[in-house]
């Protein structure tokens, strides 16, 4: 593990806890807690030029990294790199370095630890005793500096914290969605063929076109599937698909209940607009061929299989599994008849004759015979 200390300029107050490495995850993760150390904000960060927060080091105006930049941001604090090979820009800790050395880590020497987390109470109880001492050659310690003349000083936290998002750049397909770990989110129709920004957490995910936040959707991980909404206006053949799909319904539900209850359980189960709009239309055109009689009693046969699409209701039509279903000349719907129980015959055995007893009498009676 390695050592991240952060220092206050005014009353010197410290902090520092263990890390796994240098990268950017560690480093915000840190400098985050520092600020929850400190109960507050400061103006600026002065960091090392660690690969971590600075992109690309320069005298005048050095490039930062740009999710460190974004950390900054949500806090409302300038990041403000050390010049290279100046170890005076940031002398305060690195002087906090070697105290540190010789009291929190003197304290810890020869412990044991399983655990970061582990490692760290022991650290932060060390650092308690460390901030609460006298500071040489003054009377008050650097906790008591910090709540007489510097806490005030510092911004308060925000209500939420950061929490660090991943980008990836895409161009909007003409179905009007992008794909983020193989689930498709949907964008405005206006943004079809424009490269967006998608910026994701373990929550949310945010699409960008340019500056303008132009989507937003909960994230999920379940492959080939899609989220969208319906104020995207997505493009269906004669307008947005749900305002087709509502057209279909419409015509379902002059047809009869049974295929309107039908239509909406297929468009549940296919998640996908188009894909719903296109198997809800292709049943309703079933109705030229078959008539509306077979197509409803084909609709009761497919929900009793739990059977729902298009080509479901078709196999059930072209097998005439219907039949059963179908009105008689009075209207009269008749289902199945409960299957006839099984005749009795010497050959046809049941489950008593596995039982034990039962084997055993067979067994006797078979050994009688052959004596």
């Amino acid at each position: 593990a390695e050592m991240f200390v952060a220092i206050l300029p005014f009353s010197h107050y410290t902090y520092c806890e263990a890390v796994w490495s240098q990268r950017k995850e560690d480093l915000i993760k840190a400098c985050q807690n520092a600020f929850h150390y400190f109960e507050g904000v400061v103006a600026a960060i002065v960091p090392d030029n660690l690969k971590a927060a600075v992109k690309t080091s320069d005298r005048n105006e050095p490039v930062i990294n740009e999710e460190f930049a974004a950390f900054a941001e949500h806090y409302g604090c300038a990041v403000y790199p050390a010049r290279v090979r100046h170890p005076k820009d940031k002398a305060l800790v690195e002087n906090a370095v070697k105290l540190l050395y010789r009291s929190v880590y003197l304290d810890i020497e020869g412990m044991v630890f399983t655990s970061l987390d582990e490692l760290n109470t022991a650290i932060h109880i060390s650092l308690l005793d460390f901030n609460e001492k006298p500071m040489a050659g003054r009377e008050l310690s650097r906790r008591d500096m910090f709540l007489q003349g510097e806490k005030d000083f510092l911004r308060p936290l925000p209500e939420k914290p950061f929490v660090m998002k991943e980008r990836k750049l895409m161009t909007v397909g003409k179905n009007c969605y992008v794909s983020l770990f193989k689930h498709h989110y949907s964008v405005p129709r206006e943004h079809v063929g424009k490269r967006v920004v998608i910026l994701y957490d373990a929550d949310t995910v945010e699409i960008y076109c340019g500056l303008n936040l132009v989507a937003t959707h909960d994230r999920c991980d379940i492959p080939y599937t899609y989220s969208w909404k319906k104020e995207h206006n997505l493009p269906g053949h004669y307008g947005p698909y749900d305002k087709d799909l509502e057209e279909l319904f419409r015509r379902a539900a002059e047809i009869d209940n049974i295929v309107l209850d039908y239509l909406r359980e297929v468009d549940g189960r296919m998640q996908y607009p188009p894909k719903s709009f296109s198997s809800c239309r292709g049943i309703l055109s079933l109705e030229k061929k078959y008539g509306i009689d077979r197509l409803i009693a084909a609709c009761v046969c497919a929900s009793q299989k739990s059977e729902y699409g298009y080509q479901a209701l078709r196999e059930v039509l072209d097998l005439g599994d219907d039949a059963d279903f179908l009105p008689d000349e009075d209207g009269t719907v008749h289902t199945l008849a409960p299957s006839a129980p099984a005749p009795v015959h010497k050959n046809i055995r049941g489950r008593e004759y596995y039982s034990v007893n039962h084997k055993e009498n067979v067994k006797n009676d078979n050994t009688n015979e052959n004596k």
